[in-house]
């Protein structure tokens, strides 16, 4: 490997797929630990977007011993199927994982209502994968392309049937050993969907954001309206309802102050899986951005610069890095630690070496699954008394393993708020 940017490539992608196995590893540990996790769809969906990244991971790392001349045809075959599998696959779940977000943000759908989408959702995403997988494997597809085994031509320079049909060449026959016609299969399995999948994921956005933006608006004007001073009538005593105090008893409180605690804390908790759903689309583009950029270059006659192979090489391989960052970003900020790489050493521990923690020191750090469940009880009944039944506690979802310990706060700020018409709390 005499090219300095083969070598670049070469280094810097062991180094970013080792750290992207790493934090799909500790997704799936946070996933798989702890049934709260389970039971959301969100959360699936993540876990089978990391069992297809660390899989792709994987076989980066190893690179060497699958290609020839180090390995053979049959090690190249099941690289290309491996990654083939594994990228495909994880587009077709970010699709899924953006959809999950747009129908219970901006439509309001319930984790029950989800449930009956999660076989399109969960199965579609590896089936598409499979298939285009196993058509590239029939058709001799998969050849040394790069710094990988994927869908390539071999010779790299032979000529395809596609270019003699369309009289691009003097020759009658191809002279492509495997891979012919691999340009074409390489948009159709693969560039196409990446492209379409950005597409899409930008659009989602767009309509999330203004979703959020219009429930703000909302938000204000109401909060407007209920700052306004209001005497006491008999009508509004008859419309007290009954609400939780911080230390959990019942107290009678207006209406009006019961509307504004919980639209603030939705619009809240809404506003933060909407930045979420932006950090899961972000991160993909980060990771196909250099790829995209190269791919554009070479459709329109141009000359890719080395630097681009390095720069995609990790990049590429960085999705369970990136993911990870954005999953465990609420639990992070929430560390005791002081410095930030004994709070990444602490959610390595806690993630994948909890078999060496004390149980009383992991339930401490990790807020204690049984306090999660009361805290989720208490702003359920909280949410339930102040006329928000139709707004489900469960959907807001999205904030990675402790989304309960992120709302905790928000939930507490509304029950602290007594019945003197004004919520401070909340609303600053």
């Amino acid at each position: 490997m005499s090219n300095p940017y083969d070598l670049a490539r070469s280094i810097l992608q062991k180094i970013s797929c080792t750290l992207s196995a790493t934090g799909s590893l500790m997704i799936t540990s946070q996933v798989l630990r702890k049934k709260a996790n389970r039971v959301k769809l969100q959360q699936r969906i993540l876990l089978a977007i990391s069992f297809c990244d660390f899989c792709t991971s994987t076989v980066w790392v190893f690179t060497d011993l699958f290609m020839p001349p180090r390995g053979n045809q049959r090690t190249c075959d099941a690289q290309g199927f491996i990654i083939q599998f594994g990228n495909t696959s994880n587009m077709m779940l970010m699709v899924a994982l953006q959809v999950q977000y747009l129908l219970i943000i901006k439509y309001g759908w319930s984790e029950t209502k989800m449930k009956k989408l999660e076989p399109f959702l969960l199965i579609l995403p590896f089936c598409f994968g499979t298939s285009t997988a196993t058509a590239a494997l029939s058709l001799k597809l998969f050849n040394p392309a790069n710094w990988d085994c994927w869908i390539a031509p071999y010779p790299d320079e032979c000529t395809s049937s596609y270019e003699i049909s369309h009289g691009n060449s003097d020759l009658e026959v191809t002279d492509c050993v495997r891979g012919d016609n691999a340009r074409i299969f390489q948009w159709a399995f693969f560039f196409a969907l990446l492209w379409a999948v950005a597409v899409f994921c930008i659009f989602v956005m767009i309509m999330i954001t203004k979703s959020v933006e219009k429930a703000e608006r909302k938000s204000a004007s109401f909060s407007v309206n209920a700052n306004r001073p209001n005497r006491p009538t008999q009508t509004t005593r008859r419309h007290s309802i009954q609400a939780l105090n911080a230390d959990g008893r019942l107290a009678l409180t207006d209406v009006n102050v019961i509307q504004r605690r919980t639209g603030r804390i939705e619009l809240v908790l809404t506003t933060r899986v909407k930045m979420q759903c932006i950090l899961y689309a972000l991160g993909f583009f980060v990771v196909w951005g250099f790829p995209t950029i190269a791919r554009m270059i070479q459709l329109f006659g141009g000359t890719i610069h080395p630097i681009l192979l390095p720069l995609s090489g990790f990049f590429v391989g960085s999705q369970g890095l990136w993911n990870a960052m954005i999953y465990f970003r609420s639990k992070y900020s929430t560390l005791l630690e002081d410095h930030w790489w004994q709070k990444l050493w602490r959610l390595i521990k806690l993630n994948l070496l909890f078999c060496f923690e004390h149980d009383g020191e992991e339930r401490n750090d990790d807020g204690g699954e049984e306090n999660d469940h009361v805290s989720s009880s208490i702003a359920r009944s909280f949410l339930t008394r102040a006329g928000a039944s139709k707004w489900s506690f469960f959907q807001l979802i999205g904030h990675g393993e402790n989304s309960d310990d992120t709302l905790r706060s928000d939930v507490q700020a509304g029950e602290s708020c007594r019945s003197d018409n004004i919520c401070h709390d909340v609303e600053q």
